[in-house]
């Protein structure tokens, strides 16, 4: 089962390429991952979170997110989640994660480097083809070494902006966050939204895994200076203009 985290929008989408090089995971059985998720913006009239989006609920009600491994089988990790509800409540489910092909990219492939893709194109909702996305360079962050990815897309107008890095050397994601501007779907009565969601990595049982304040601005410098390089090199690649 899916978490309440993956909306589904993207349960109906993401389809998986029939080939696709395997990776190393970097976990272990017992390891455990805990996120703050938070949406500091949400502009809509419509109610949140809207039907057809990569939004949920648990973005916005849950005081943490823990993923508890329970078991691996070749590059696939099985997880327990725990919901923590600000209502009181706790919930649990279990989540598959492919690091081969990630759903979600809660986990890639360890020791991966520059330029690796870390997930291979598909089709999304029949219509649009989502690229393939490789990693930005490393940077180092509370002396571990981070792999680092910004993209955006544009699906018939409406852009979503992805900020990710991962944990080299368990491929663990510790830091996530995705921003969007969103035009109405009016042949389902869903207005139009603008927002950005976050996951943060506050504790796990790996120690040093827990990186500090992003927001910083030495550490907003060095990140985007990482994502440069790769950025120039896709450009001279598409022969797209600067």
């Amino acid at each position: 089962m899916l978490p309440a985290g993956l909306s589904i929008l993207l349960l109906l989408a993401i389809v998986q390429p029939v080939t696709a090089q395997t990776r190393v995971v970097g976990v272990k059985v017992g390891d455990w991952f805990k996120y703050k998720v938070s949406v500091p913006y949400y502009e809509s009239t419509g109610p949140f979170p809207p039907t057809y989006s990569p939004l949920s609920l648990a973005d916005n009600e849950t005081n943490w997110i823990m993923y508890n491994v329970t078991g691996i089988t070749a590059d696939v990790i099985n997880f327990t989640v725990t919901y923590s509800w600000k209502n009181g409540t706790v919930t649990t489910t279990t989540y598959d994660e492919n690091v081969t092909f990630s759903n979600i990219l809660l986990a890639i492939g360890a020791n991966m480097k520059q330029g690796d893709m870390v997930r291979d194109t598909f089709l999304f909702f029949g219509f649009y083809q989502w690229p393939a996305l490789y990693l930005n360079q490393s940077i180092t962050l509370n002396g571990r070494e981070i792999n680092t990815l910004r993209y955006s897309i544009d699906i018939s107008g409406s852009v979503y902006n992805y900020t990710l890095y991962w944990d080299k050397a368990t491929g663990m994601r510790v830091y996530y966050e995705n921003s969007g501007d969103v035009l109405a779907l009016d042949m389902f009565g869903q207005p139009a939204y603008k927002y950005t969601v976050k996951w943060e990595l506050i504790e796990s049982s790996i120690s040093g895994l827990v990186i500090p304040d992003l927001t910083a601005p030495m550490l907003l410098t060095t990140i985007m200076l990482a994502a440069v390089p790769m950025a120039m090199l896709y450009r001279r690649k598409k022969k797209i203009p600067l």
